[in-house]
């Protein structure tokens, strides 16, 4: 299950329509042919799970729409925000046929989950009935690695598991999935790390988790040619020491990295593993604790692409030359645990097929960032109508979500 698993259902952007033509809308006909769109995106996917190379090394993400125009976003010297007119209004959301699958390393928490549904949560030496009952893989490392599977991509999820049962049920999961396991640990001096997620009827949630064997990994235990072969690290809750290495050698290979440190951003000793991240995925709340413990502030980073999910209220990502935001989606949440890895499977399923984005680290031009903000939205709100962390996402599923111009209300603000 997520490490802070927001649903990246809606984003709070200002209203889109300003006196001073700072709303980002497009037309009511962006998507010229919608159909044919979904009929070549469809193809394109289906060569992908079908024909994926096994030597998928340097590329871009094999799925998610086009990123839009990459105009000139470098920073000036002027204060305050401007909206560009010049963004791209009819973003491209078919899957770009030359692109290659990319090959993600996801590192850190695996999990067993039992997720327990409830009509309401009882009072203290109170009793509720149970309605449902599933139990599942889940820890966000396992949850995004079979997120950008499910969407086109190749993962390889590295962590540990104790040696029992719930051990043996994770990696078999895993590996029905598509993920390659082969780099866990297996710690047989430690039980695996179980959650029990309590979700009441309107889809809020409470956790109750041992830690066991799922930090029992370290950076020295993964292999480093499958390191080199990747393209991209993406990092979650973990120990300290291990992601900074992590990050520090995925630099030296030449991988692009991001980092989702989950609730215990601002009290773990992250500060390393931060500053080598490319991209931090975060929802508002840990985004104001780092803000406020740290040096890095993720509302107007400096040197960085920040990921923030706002619930209900959507996302925002933040890069130092503007940003741009999303209400996302309605839908009606079943349970938002997992979403927000579902939001950063999808951005990144998005984002690493675009070497206008990838090509050297991740681009700081907010434009670049349309398109996997949108698919990002999508998946999380796909996550809130599972009863579980795990949810079968699929570019039919995110197309449906997203109906007919999701690109509507976009803005964008670029700073100059």
């Amino acid at each position: 299950m997520t490490e802070g698993g927001d649903p990246a259902g809606d984003s709070a952007a200002p209203d889109e329509g300003g006196a001073d033509g700072s709303g980002y809308a497009s037309d009511d006909d962006a998507v010229d042919d919608w159909d044919e769109t979904v009929a070549e995106w469809d193809r394109e996917v289906d060569e992908w799970e079908g024909d994926a190379p096994d030597d998928a090394g340097a590329g871009n993400a094999a799925d998610s729409p086009e990123a839009g125009d990459a105009a000139d976003a470098a920073g000036g010297g002027s204060e305050g925000d401007d909206v560009d007119p010049a963004v791209d209004r009819d973003p491209d959301l078919g899957p770009d046929e030359e692109a290659r699958v990319p090959k993600v390393v996801a590192a850190g928490h695996i999990n067993w989950d039992v997720t327990i549904h409830v009509d309401r949560l009882p009072e203290p030496d109170g009793e509720t009935r149970i309605d449902r009952l599933e139990q599942s893989g889940g820890g966000s490392a396992a949850n995004v690695a079979v997120g950008l599977v499910d969407l086109g991509g190749q993962s390889v999820v590295y962590g540990s598991v104790g040696g029992d049962e719930s051990g043996a049920l994770a990696l078999r999961e895993l590996a029905s999935a598509g993920v390659d396991p082969g780099q866990v640990l297996v710690d047989a001096a430690e039980p695996t790390s179980v959650k029990y997620v309590i979700v009441d009827g309107d889809g809020e949630l409470l956790m109750l988790a041992n830690d066991g064997a799922n930090e029992s990994f370290s950076a020295a235990g993964l292999d480093r040619d499958t390191l080199a072969a990747a393209d991209h690290l993406h990092l979650t809750g973990q120990q300290p020491e291990t992601a900074a290495a992590l990050a520090t050698a995925a630099a030296e290979a030449g991988a692009t990295r991001s980092f989702d440190p989950g609730r215990r951003v601002a009290d773990r000793e992250f500060d390393a593993a931060l500053h080598a991240s490319d991209v931090l995925f975060l929802n508002d709340r840990e985004a104001d604790a780092l803000a406020a413990a740290t040096d890095v502030d993720p509302w107007e980073p400096d040197d960085r692409v920040v990921a923030i999910k706002l619930g209900d209220e959507g996302a925002t990502v933040r890069t130092p030359h503007g940003s741009v935001s999303h209400p996302g989606f309605d839908v009606d949440p079943v349970d938002t645990t997992g979403a927000g890895d579902a939001f950063a499977a999808g951005f990144l399923g998005a984002a690493l097929r675009e070497p206008e984005i990838t090509g050297d680290g991740f681009s700081h031009d907010p434009r670049d960032y349309q398109v996997p903000i949108l698919v990002g939205n999508a998946c999380g709100a796909v996550a809130t109508e599972s009863v579980t962390a795990r949810t079968d996402l699929s570019w039919d599923r995110v197309h449906e979500t997203m109906g007919e111009s999701p690109e509507t209300d976009l803005l964008i603000e670029v700073r100059g």
